[in-house]
């Protein structure tokens, strides 16, 4: 099935804005929980108070930042966010660990005599999970993401070198394997998140079309009597609840067998459309409805309008079948189509059946007062 490629985009914007929406709220809550391991584990075995006491005011951008961002999420709200919000509290939050793990490097010799030398180890395997964090939260956003995860890989490859400058080759490997990786991986799940918003916007799209296949007639484009139904039924709903006028105007094509028999059923088709054309073109405003009742019959509904404008409108459909000049040759009033037009105004308390009925009772009063013209219910009876 072909996607308008407008259609694809809009949804694509939609579905990245959520997911980032989401993602970054992620990002938020993970680095609250990250940011409380730190804190306990160097008040548990940090026997220095003033170091302890540093990692704490490390870590505090981090909380302020998070606890502010998820506020003001939840203030705002994923609708009334944007892009621009949030890539700004993507950056800012990097920044506040970037802050963190920079501010602990002065310490990491005072901590490793105590902890064994696993203090290294551990502000590496956090930078290794602030990599796959806001590799995971940001990569709809392949820009932000890639400068987002290349800073914690290189402040990773700077720790190591830091720490331990003898040994170069194994944290520009590891710096170089891991850009490659998340690279790589961004790829194939932003590939895999397109596909599934056009599988999605595909469904939407087949989901409207078979919609408007229910709704619609094949052979005019105009309403089908289902589609009708259901309209003539919501605008006497909406006639009893505010009182403005609703009219109908029921019509038939005059003669419309002998033509079928005479030029044949093709030629009986291309007349109806383009009956459809022109009653399409009849019923312009935004409310009116245009519908093939059935067979050679047609139906319109006008919304807020009364007998006299209905009048008008039939006047103006008459005209307009003159003017289109499609023959009839067998036609007892013309040698061009007709219809003949059956109007009345709804009544308050009438049900839609009995509106019709009204309106089939007018029409054939039309039919027998000599075809091609209309009769209403402000005609004398």
């Amino acid at each position: 099935m072909n996607i308008e490629l407008p259609i694809f985009e809009q949804q694509l914007k939609v579905e990245t804005q959520k997911y980032l929406f989401n993602g970054v709220q992620w990002a938020s809550w993970l680095s609250i929980f990250l940011a409380c391991v730190i804190i306990v584990n160097d008040v548990a075995k940090t026997a220095h108070l003033i170091v302890a006491s540093q990692t704490i005011l490390f870590v505090f951008p981090v909380f302020i930042v998070t606890i502010l961002g998820l506020l003001a999420a939840k203030i705002i709200g994923e609708k009334k966010s944007n892009q621009t919000i949030l890539i700004t509290f993507a950056g800012i939050l990097t920044l506040s660990w970037v802050y963190a793990v920079l501010s602990l490097l002065p310490y990491l010799d005072a901590l490793d005599l105590e902890t064994g030398g696993a203090t290294l180890s551990g502000v590496e395997s956090l930078i290794d999970i602030l990599v796959l964090t806001f590799a995971i939260a940001l990569f709809p956003h392949r820009g932000l993401m890639l400068t987002t995860v290349s800073l914690f890989i290189m402040i990773g490859m700077v720790v190591r070198i830091v720490e331990l400058p003898g040994h170069l080759l194994f944290p520009l490997t590891k710096y170089l394997c891991l850009l490659v990786i998340v690279i790589s991986a961004q790829k194939v799940l932003y590939s895999w998140f397109k596909k599934a918003i056009l599988r999605d916007v595909e469904k939407q799209q087949l989901v409207k079309q078979f919609r408007r296949m229910a709704l619609i007639d094949g052979l005019t484009g105009l309403s089908n009597r289902r589609h009708f139904d259901e309209i003539l039924a919501q605008e006497i709903r909406v006639s009893e609840r505010n009182r403005h006028p609703l009219s109908l105007i029921l019509l038939d094509v005059d003669f419309f067998k002998r033509l079928n028999d005479k030029l044949g059923h093709q030629v009986g088709d291309d007349c109806l459309m383009a009956l459809g054309r022109i009653l399409s073109e009849i019923a312009s405003r935004p409310r009116d409805l245009a519908a093939r009742y059935g067979g050679e019959e047609f139906v319109l509904i006008l919304p807020n309008t009364d007998t006299a404008g209905a009048e008008t409108v039939a006047a103006k459909l008459k005209q307009a079948l003159r003017e289109a000049k499609i023959p009839n040759p067998d036609s007892d009033v013309s040698q061009y189509v007709t219809v003949s037009q059956g109007i009345c105004q709804w009544q308050a308390l009438e049900s839609s059946d009995d509106y019709l009925a009204r309106a089939d009772s007018y029409l054939y009063k039309a039919k027998h007062g000599g075809r091609d013209t209309y009769y209403s219910d402000a005609m004398p009876s």
